[in-house]
């Protein structure tokens, strides 16, 4: 059964050019955010923020992949045919988020490793990238439970992509005024990223923050599976499962 779920998952990535796309965009992105470090077109605060931008859109990215790819099937009346058989219908929809959930993790973290623009440690990287990837089933759910055809589910998506701007506004911000931002699911490993490059700073007394790199892991973590558990009831009340 898992084996023909893995199999069904995958041709449908390259099914659509525009799943086909949203795979590969996080790499490209990589690749292009590592030449504009290594030539120095961008340096300081600017580096950091790329950095921090181009590790939080893989979660994103594949979690948009991951809300269309749950739209076609309800337009092609997978979840229906689902519904006849003994495989339960909910197993299937999260077999459909773990498999996102698991892309999102190796892109993101592909995505920090790669650019190589901070000395980030092996676990911090793979924390951020497993933090950061929790967006892709919130916002998998967020788009199905607004959605009915690929048309809405594109206008939900650009919608909660807004939510991208949070983390951006909060890296300006050290003190309490961060947590306004805190909303945002990607804003928590925006911050912990910021931490982890602000270390040294910190550790020699020029630079304070609310909470260091694991605090910043801890409470994201407990915050965005909150955010995914409530999008997911929401979702499936929307969708009658």
């Amino acid at each position: 059964m898992f084996a023909t779920m893995l199999k069904f998952e995958l041709k449908n990535i390259f099914r659509e050019k525009m799943t086909m796309i949203m795979v590969f965009y996080p790499f490209v992105l990589g690749t292009i955010g590592r030449l504009l470090i290594h030539y120095e077109v961008v340096s300081g605060e600017a580096l950091q923020l790329t950095v921090i931008l181009i590790a939080l859109l893989a979660g994103f990215a594949f979690g948009a992949m991951g809300a269309f790819s749950l739209l076609d099937d309800r337009d092609d009346q997978v979840l229906s045919s689902i519904e006849i058989t003994p495989v339960p219908l909910e197993w299937y929809v999260w077999f459909k988020v773990m498999f996102t959930y698991v892309l999102a993790v190796f892109a993101g973290f592909f995505m920090i490793w790669f650019t190589g623009a901070m000395e980030f440690t092996f676990v911090q990287i793979l924390l951020v990238a497993l933090l950061s990837a929790l967006q892709a089933p919130f916002v998998m759910f967020i788009v199905n439970a607004f959605s009915s055809n690929k048309v809405e589910g594109f206008m939900t998506m650009k919608a909660s992509g807004f939510l991208l701007i949070f983390p951006v506004a909060g890296f300006f911000f050290l003190d309490a005024i961060e947590w306004i931002f805190a909303v945002a699911p990607a804003s928590w490993p925006a911050k912990a990223m910021q931490y982890a490059m602000l270390e040294p700073a910190i550790e020699a007394g020029f630079v304070e923050m609310n909470l260091n790199f694991y605090g910043y892991v801890g409470l994201g973590f407990a915050y965005n599976l909150v955010l995914v558990v409530l999008s997911y009831l929401f979702f499936k009340k929307k969708n009658f499962l």
